[in-house]
């Protein structure tokens, strides 16, 4: 028998690209070299006198284990003597060689795991990448000695004219999966990614590549948010929020205000006739609506408003308006109609164990509010949270329409980093300071009543006693 060669003198390095094998798999190839034969020899290259495994490491476990277990088996119809191996040598072969031979091996093999696969499709367009930088640099230096030889310039021009390209994702995709165009690009991109953080305990127990690429993502935007962080947060102060004592429909057409927020989030009136409602059964006493909220007024103001909320935020943006249920799908077709791509349902906040009660006399508390959420240029959220939001009342400011500074919080975490900019139009007692404070986000509250606009500037004496530990009284 031809091509023995004595197992010990067969190393297997450690970096090799199949690191895990499957116990049952391992067994039935066992088997069937026991009962049909080695039906292929391992393959080796030389190295220093050395033999070097390129391919066939199960094969030769299987091996093992069947000179363990007392047993024999045969290749090409012989008996195969204890502890030698029939191989196929690839003689002296470069480093790029040997790999590309390697990966040839394991990338026609089905039962790699998501991760050896990943890895190995790695080191193809690494491989690849390299070879067609090297041969870039002996074409390179061909065409520079012909012109240092004074060769013509139609034959120089030649030589330049067969410079390889450099190899890209797309070549590796066609490569790998025959096509390069649209997802198979992305799916080459995605192994070349995750290859580099195989060693990411998260990643590396995902059970599926694309549940490792979602791993991935959501790290990396946590560690850019808490980069953002630690640049902002070292300046960041209460100076950094801005309160205007003005009519909403006047303060956004001010130049300095345009194309500036990341996030509209706001509570404007209902629509809903609030200003005439009872005390809520005595649990609103002290909450009243200083405005007119009827039909009409809702209606002139919310066309005004719709227009000016696309002129003040960027290319990308978020919106959230709270609203009345009778109201939302008309507030819809209104932010609709000026640019806003408006989701279908509203979020739902819930208002644990408060809630107004409208017609005391007849009941229900109502528990539970509407808040419209929009999409401005495509803008991603920075993740995903349920649309019902449980909330508990914070103490009373007297303003009939308070809302929760955790509701606020809970809103604008799903759309802003440490930086953005946050407007609320229809300010109120200022909710939305002390919840963009927290999140490091800069604050820009529009209030026109004056005894509001007094709460909101309660709100920064609380932010700034927050800052600095002080409770105040």
């Amino acid at each position: 028998m031809q091509n023995l060669i004595p197992i010990q003198s067969i190393l297997i390095k450690n970096n090799r690209q199949r690191q895990t094998f499957d116990a049952q798999k391992e067994q039935d190839l066992l088997s069937s070299i026991e009962t049909n034969g080695l039906l292929h020899a391992v393959v080796v290259r030389e190295e220093g006198g050395q033999f070097i495994l390129v391919a066939g490491e199960t094969r030769i476990r299987a091996m093992k284990d069947i000179w363990a277990l007392g047993g024999s088996f045969t290749y090409n119809g012989e008996l195969v003597p204890q502890a030698m191996v029939p191989a196929t040598s690839l003689g002296e072969v470069t480093e790029l060689e040997a790999e590309e031979a390697e990966l040839d091996e394991n990338l026609k093999r089905a039962d790699l795991t998501w991760q050896e696969r990943v890895d190995a499709e790695a080191r193809l367009h690494k491989l690849r990448v390299k070879q067609s930088t090297e041969a870039i640099k002996i074409s390179e230096a061909k065409v520079q000695l012909a012109q240092a030889e004074g060769g013509a310039d139609g034959f120089v021009d030649a030589m330049r004219a067969l410079i390889p390209k450099p190899h890209t994702v797309a070549d590796t995709a066609q490569e790998l999966y025959g096509r390069n165009d649209g997802g198979y690009q992305a799916q080459a991109r995605k192994s070349i990614l995750l290859a580099d953080h195989l060693d990411n305990p998260a990643i590396a127990k995902a059970k599926t590549a694309d549940e490792a690429l979602k791993i991935l993502k959501k790290q990396e935007e946590r560690e850019k948010h808490s980069q953002m962080a630690i640049a902002v947060g070292k300046t960041f102060t209460v100076d950094a929020h801005t309160l205007l004592n003005a009519s909403c429909l006047e303060a956004m057409t001010r130049p300095e205000l345009q194309n500036k927020f990341d996030v509209i989030l706001t509570d404007p009136p209902y629509g809903m006739g609030a200003d005439s409602f009872g005390d809520g059964g005595g649990k609103l006493v002290n909450s009243e609506h200083h405005y007119d909220d009827s039909y009409e007024s809702w209606q002139s103001l919310i066309k005004a408003w719709a227009p000016l909320t696309m002129t003040v935020t960027k290319p990308e943006a978020h919106l959230y308006a709270f609203c009345d249920f009778d109201r939302f799908h008309e507030l819809k077709a209104v932010l609709e109609s000026v640019g806003w791509d408006v989701f279908r349902t509203p979020f739902i906040i819930h208002k644990i164990n408060s809630g107004r009660v409208p017609r005391p006399e007849h009941g229900p508390r109502r528990q539970y509010e509407l808040c419209l959420y929009a999409i401005k240029g495509n803008k991603p959220i920075t993740q995903i949270l349920p649309d019902v939001i449980g909330s508990q009342a914070d103490p009373n400011m007297t303003h009939g329409a308070q809302k929760p500074v955790a509701v606020y919080q809970n809103l604008l975490q799903r759309s802003v980093r440490p930086g953005d900019q946050v407007l609320d139009c229809f300010a109120g007692s200022g909710t939305l300071l002390p919840a963009a404070h927290t999140l490091q986000c800069s604050a820009t509250l529009i209030e026109r009543e004056k005894e509001y606009f007094g709460m909101c500037l309660r709100r920064v004496e609380d932010v700034k006693a927050l800052d600095n530990n002080i409770v105040l009284p």
